[in-house]
């Protein structure tokens, strides 16, 4: 029999003094097709975003909430405990938490207990791989009586990242085998039927909607913080000391014992996980293979077959081609899953056009947007990474013509204005009204960080599409004398970058106000082992200031603190947020071209020095992920997604795939 993933996250009392901090530390389950369950340990809800039940109802888009919350009542010896908690605008109530215990994390399933007497009651939550299902299993440890449980089942049905108000629409709501079978009329397809079933229950319909759930992080923002959902019954069953119980929220009619098959699969999959990504003797390293696991998904193509994706963030993201893209080493190559790599970069290419690759694949109705000059020269990054890992040199020969085309069309010119400048054999970018790179905020017409002309992270990269193309030709019997030509040319114009102390690159070149030496991350691209760019001493000072101004325990400011223009909190409304979000607020996923430096320059150890705080950093905000973003300024508050792709891969990301000489 497997052994379960030792817990690694294990929180007591201590971890949440109060309700507030209790509902400010959260877990997150997905589905693999960027569906997902979310929500804090207290029990209250405090985003919009908060569900047991979040399906994609066009994966991995169409996410829409069905299931907003089930709320348990524990009756023993004539007491009713709620375990749950509500924050209403009149304040949160959350009787439960006297009686929490203790919350942890075995792999991928969340748990908690609560002491009943001699008792522990026992909850754990995961969601079904490959459907939108997710599976509860209730067990009462010890002590001689049992007790009975009431489930008040909380549905909706509305996009996740909207609000509804009271009575919205009126579900029909009637028994079925052990549970409630709740149908919405209006929908159609994945997501009108929600079955909500328990082994051995009885069920009670109800209907009425409750209103006024007040949601903080939501004020906090700037945005709409009242909700409504509708409470579709009551679902009763029984627990005798050390029996379990399964209870399913999911778009299908469920067996009897599903969650219990839902968890023993889970088990199965963490510890094959694990395995594979080598990490048994590493619990660091094992928690963030899982965490990896949450953000790949499928996507359907075109011509109907099953590609992959990654999902950029949780929980608004969707799936982002540059995201991916960066994101791609850590978690794939990193954790064994060269298969997937492999499919998701082949994906990807399907949809290269002029050059161009999707910065975000668009839900319906949306527009497709491929305002991203990064992201083919990271596909080219991303496919080296993975032949060199994997040795599937049939992936060079698939994807050969579509970075060959993106060479065409950067050196001919394509849209946003992107083109190699002849005079140097520079890449520049200068449509003045889009964002291009991943500095991409934008507050309506402004773009924050526009960095028209020459950047230097889009440069480095250019040249390591250069040389890939020139790495692959010959088993390809490919002529590589243009991409020879091309790369002599920009390596030779790269020292324009560098300032006269030699300490720094400048971060855009001709640019309309002409050279920027802001002093920022981006010049870390430039110190890699596939391409030089940049000599060994200069490299050296190059990090040594970028550690200095730029480094902070969770990640690289965007921007230093002398700088004009620096902003270190970010919070606020979104057009407080996206002014300071590339100047000054730190990124956990800059620490990957970081270390990458650091490697080149032979100081590997220095790596797990910057790691180090992440580890308690797994135990705080959405327990077992990354964040996205942190304060520049110290302390250092966790902001955006609670757990973002790219922070996760920059963690795991160890150089794989990347350990080739100079050119």
């Amino acid at each position: 029999m497997v052994k379960p993933a030792k817990p690694f996250i294990d929180l007591g009392p201590g971890a949440w003094p109060n309700a507030q901090s209790a509902a400010q530390l959260e877990w997150l389950s997905t589905n693999a097709l960027g569906g997902y369950a979310f929500g804090s340990f207290s029990g209250a809800l405090q985003r919009r975003w908060h569900g047991l039940l979040i399906a994609a109802t066009d994966p991995p888009a169409g996410r829409t909430m069905l299931v907003s919350k089930v709320e348990i009542t524990a009756i023993s010896q004539g007491a009713r405990v709620e375990l749950s908690a509500n924050q209403w605008s009149s304040g949160m109530v959350a009787p439960g938490l006297a009686f929490l215990t203790r919350v942890w994390m075995d792999g991928s399933i969340v748990v908690r207990e609560w002491q009943m007497g001699a008792a522990i009651l026992q909850e754990r939550i995961a969601m079904a791989r490959g459907r939108n299902a997710t599976a509860v299993v209730l067990t009462l440890c010890g002590g001689n009586d049992a007790v009975d449980l009431e489930f008040k089942c909380m549905v909706n049905h509305r996009p996740h990242d909207q609000l509804v108000q009271p009575n919205a629409f009126t579900p029909r709501i009637q028994p079925c085998e052990r549970g409630l079978h709740v149908c919405i009329d209006h929908a159609n397809g994945e997501g009108k039927n929600i079955f909500l079933q328990a082994d051995g229950a009885c069920a009670v319909t109800d209907g009425t909607w409750y209103a006024d759930y007040f949601l903080p992080v939501e004020k906090a923002c700037g945005y709409d913080c009242v909700d409504a959902h509708c409470c579709a019954g009551i679902l009763k069953i029984n627990l005798k000391p050390g029996e379990s119980r399964g209870f399913t929220a999911s778009t299908r009619d469920e067996a009897l014992g599903e969650a219990a098959r839902v968890m023993a699969a889970t088990i199965l999959r963490d510890q094959s996980l694990i395995e594979l990504a080598q990490a048994r003797q590493n619990p660091f390293r094992a928690r963030l293979a899982l965490a990896a696991d949450q953000f790949i998904v499928e996507r359907p193509l075109a011509n109907g077959s099953r590609g992959t994706s990654i999902i950029a963030g949780y929980p608004w993201f969707a799936d982002w081609g540059r995201d991916a893209l960066i994101s791609l080493p850590g978690l794939c190559l990193e954790t064994g899953r060269f298969e997937e790599a492999a499919s998701i970069l082949r994906s990807l290419a399907r949809f290269e056009k002029d050059g161009l690759l999707p910065n975000r694949f668009p839900a319906p109705g949306e527009p497709w947007l491929h305002n991203s000059v990064d992201a083919p020269l990271l596909l080219a990054n991303a496919a080296r990474r993975t032949v060199n890992t994997s040795g599937d040199f049939t992936l060079a020969r698939d994807l050969f013509p579509t970075l060959v085309n993106i060479f065409n069309a950067f050196t001919k010119g394509t849209h946003h204005g992107i083109r190699v400048d002849p005079a140097d054999g520079l890449l520049m970018a200068t449509d003045p009204g889009t964002q291009l790179t991943w500095m991409d905020a934008k507050v309506g017409s402004t773009v924050i960080t526009p960095r028209m002309g020459k950047p230097v992270e889009i440069n480095a990269l250019w040249c390591g599409l250069l040389a890939t193309l020139i790495e692959w030709a010959p088993k390809l019997n490919q002529d590589a004398t243009a991409w020879s030509t091309a790369l002599g040319q920009a390596q030779k114009s790269f020292a324009r970058f560098i300032n006269a102390n030699q300490d720094q690159l400048a971060d855009t070149l001709d640019s309309p106000q002409g050279v920027d030496n802001s002093q920022r991350p981006n010049q870390l691209f430039a110190v890699q082992p596939f391409v030089r760019l940049v000599s060994n001493a200069i490299a050296q000072k190059i990090v040594a200031r970028v550690e200095k101004e730029l480094l902070t325990p969770y990640g690289l400011r965007t921007l230093a603190k002398d700088s004009k223009g620096y902003v270190g909190r970010y919070s606020g409304p979104v057009q407080a947020r996206d002014q300071a979000y590339h100047n000054g607020t730190a990124w956990p996923w800059l620490i990957a071209p970081l270390g990458c430096a650091l490697r080149t320059l032979g100081n590997a150890a220095r790596v797990a020095e910057i790691q180090h705080p992440f580890q308690e950093h797994l135990r705080q905000g959405c327990v077992g992920q990354i964040c996205e973003v942190a304060d520049g300024d110290l302390p250092q508050n966790a902001g955006g997604c609670v757990a973002q792709a790219w922070s996760v891969a920059a963690l795991l990301d160890q150089g794989i795939g990347e350990n080739m000489p100079h050119l």
